[in-house]
Formats: C-alpha cells, structure tokens, sequence
C-alpha cells in the first residue's frame, strides 16, 4: 500500500514539474521535490521492512533526497545555461531581459538542447505572434526544432488577441 502511493506520488511529480517565476522550466525544484519524494518513500519502505519507524525512515530519505535532486537539478540548469551562453550570448540576453525571440533565437535554444517546455515557456510569456512561411518552418525542423514548438509558434496568432502593438514575426 505505501510503495502504491509512493509510486503514485513521484509519478505525479514527474509529470508536473516546477517552473521560475517567470515560466521556465526550473529543474533545481523539480529535482529536489523529485528527490525528496523518491527518497520519503524509499525510507518509509525501508524503515517498515527494518521494523523501525516508518515516519523516521520518511523523514530521513525524504530529507537527504531533497538535497541531492536539488543539486542535481540546478547542476543541470547550469549545464544549459553556459551552453547557451557559449553558443549564442544574444539569446541568452534576451531570454534573461524578457525580450521577444525571432526564429535565430529559437534555432539556438534547440541547438543548446533545452527543453521545449522551456521554450515555449518563453514564446508563451513574451506573447509573441509568429506567422510563418513554409520555408521557415522547414528550416526550423532542419535546425533541430521540434515539431511541439513548431505547432505551438504556428498556433501563436490564435492565442494572442489583437493589441494596439503585437509583436510579429514574418
């Protein structure tokens, strides 16, 4: 019964993830809720079958999984960030400013290998409208670009209603 919840509940964990403020995909959190879940379980387990405490086991294992997912994650989101940093500086400062991304920038966040929770994170949060041609969308597919994102940046004129300034990208 514990290890069906437990289970259960990393499941859950893994499916959800965390996001920064301002819409990021932040494994530093995923990684220490993931941890700690992972090792709350694996205590309370332990600890049953040991015939000590199960609550105490929890604890333990919930505690030391927290540090080490945390660790773990934010390694992970440093590993991405000097990537980017190293293969394009310029998108690197406008993600970190907020600023729109055109179609270079979001050939740079797949060639960096971040996620596509990420980038459209950050498409969805600058409220960019794209509107692109054949030939674009082609060479983004050949530039790594996955067909998620693709779909989301053709569907960005749909999502966003008309303001006196859209943002558009040709």
């Amino acid at each position: 019964m514990i290890r069906s919840i437990c289970l259960l509940a990393i499941a859950a964990l893994l499916m959800v993830g965390c996001e920064t403020p301002e819409g990021g995909y932040d494994r530093t959190s995923t990684g220490a809720l993931t941890g700690g879940a992972i090792g709350a379980g694996t205590g309370a387990i332990i600890g049953n079958y040991a015939g000590h405490n199960t609550a105490e086991g929890a604890a333990i294992g919930g505690a030391l999984g927290l540090l080490t997912g945390g660790i773990i994650g934010h390694a992970m989101d440093e590993q991405q960030r000097e990537i980017l940093e190293r293969q394009s500086p310029q998108t690197m400062q406008r993600v970190e400013q907020g600023q729109p991304l055109g179609l270079a920038d979001i050939k740079a966040l797949a060639k960096a290998g971040i996620s596509d929770e990420v980038i459209i994170s950050q498409i969805r949060n600058s409220h960019v409208v794209y509107r692109l041609t054949t030939a674009e969308i082609i060479d983004l597919k050949d530039a790594g670009v996955s067909n998620r994102v693709i779909d989301f940046m053709i569907n960005t004129p749909s999502l966003y209603p008309p303001s006196p300034r859209p943002r558009y990208y040709y």
